[in-house]
Parts: C-alpha cells; structure tokens; sequence
C-alpha cells in the first residue's frame, strides 16, 4: 500500500488522539496560547525582524516596524538580552518509550491497521529529524512544539514560513519552556512521550498535504488542511489563521 493509501486509513482514525494526549500536557504544564504569541514577538523585536500579524493584537507591539536598514545589534546589546535556559527543553529519550506505538494499536482496528499506522506516524518522525535534526530540534521540547506550529502554519498558508521565522518560533518557545517551572519537573519518560506526540500531531498534517500536493489530488489538500484546524484548536487551543500568522 503506497504512502497516500496508507494516508487515507490512519487520518480519520488519528485524528483526534495525539491531540487530546498533547492537549492534556498542554493544560497540565499552563503552556497557553499567549505565552508563545508573546515570546515568537519578544523574538523578533530583540533581532529588529518583521513581527507576524499575530503580535498586531498587543499594545506592546503594534506599533513595532521593521526598520528598513536595522542597525546592528552591539556586543553589549547582545549580552544583555535574556538568554534562552540552558537545556530548558532538552532531555535524554527513555529508551523503552512505547507512547506512539499505543497511540496507534489504541485506534487500530487491525493489525494491518496498526502497522499502518505505525508506518505513517514513523514517517513523521523521520521528516522531522532529516529536516530540523542538524538545527538542533531533535531531543528538545521547543523542536517538538516548532515543528507542530510550523506544519499547522504550512498546510494552513498553503506556504512554508521561512527559516528566520521557524527559528525565531523555536527560540522562542525554548525561552517559553525556560520559564515553565511544570516543565522542568517532566522526567525524561514524559518528556518523551509528549515530544513524540507533538511530532506526530505536526508530521501527520503536513505529510498528507504533501502527499496531496505530489498525486494533485486537491481532496487530500483538504483533508490535510481539516486535520491541522482540528490539531491547533485542540493542541494550542488557538484558531489556526493566529499559527499561520507566523509564517506571513
């Protein structure tokens, strides 16, 4: 069964269930929506880059423009601004973390069912390490919620965001993560699990949609655009146009 197949099993049956389990982290940890809008625009500000449209809605940064010739940033300047905690995010993988393989024999009615989707949510994973593994994402909490932000921002658009705005998504919610005291109480076992949840919940999305966008096939598009809807509201609890935001 080729890739687009094995697709239109696992969506609608995983649809739902890595967001409802990253979703439970989410309210858990107090990780909200304002909190990370506020930290993608402190990032920017500090760098003097364009700010989203997302950052419109605060006082502190409506009025804020990208200077047309940025001056730059001095050793003092640099030195002064906060700097991201040092390992905030980062964690070393429990080796017997099972967390993706329920997640899919727990919505498998079959076991060809499973290993399918076993296969689509690996395919995931491994989009993710080839593309942000060298940037540094891999192992890091804030990689896992980058990633999620930028596929939804993705699919949504229609357009990837580019590398200066997925970078300052990542910096900022490792600055986000930083401040978390809830976060640094995870062990490694649940830092595990929720950063392959996240993965999933961002690679199943975006691999849809790039599959639909490869076979032409505008149906898959949509179905791909349907499920990153569903994920923002229920993973960041957020409308989905405020993550695509990020990339305009």
């Amino acid at each position: 069964m080729n890739l687009r197949n094995r697709f239109c099993v696992a969506v609608p049956l995983m649809a739902t269930a890595p967001a409802a389990q990253a979703q439970q982290w989410l309210v858990n940890n107090a990780i909200n929506n304002q909190i990370v809008e506020t930290a993608i625009c402190d990032s920017g500000l500090k760098k003097g880059e364009k700010l989203p449209s997302i950052c419109a809605k605060y006082p502190k940064y409506s009025r804020a423009v990208r200077p047309s010739n940025p001056t730059p940033q001095t050793p003092q300047a640099l030195a002064s601004a906060k700097p991201r905690a040092a390992g905030s995010g980062k964690f070393v993988p429990n080796p017997g973390d099972d967390s993706l393989r329920k997640l899919a024999d727990s919505v498998g009615s079959t076991e060809q069912e499973r290993q399918q989707l076993r296969q689509v949510v690996q395919a995931g994973n491994t989009l993710f390490e080839q593309k942000y593994g060298a940037k540094g994402w891999k192992n890091d909490l804030a990689g896992a919620f980058a990633f999620f932000i930028v596929s939804i921002s993705t699919v949504y658009n229609d357009q990837e965001p580019d590398g200066a705005a997925q970078d300052r998504v990542f910096d900022a919610l490792g600055t986000t993560l930083g401040q978390a005291p809830d976060i640094a109480k995870l062990s490694n076992k649940d830092r595990t699990a929720l950063y392959n949840t996240l993965i999933a919940a961002g690679g199943l999305p975006l691999l849809f949609y790039a599959d639909g966008k490869q076979q032409n096939n505008a149906a898959e598009v949509e179905q791909a655009k349907a499920m990153a809807i569903e994920f923002s509201r229920k993973i960041l609890n957020t409308e989905p146009q405020a993550l695509a935001a990020i990339g305009q």
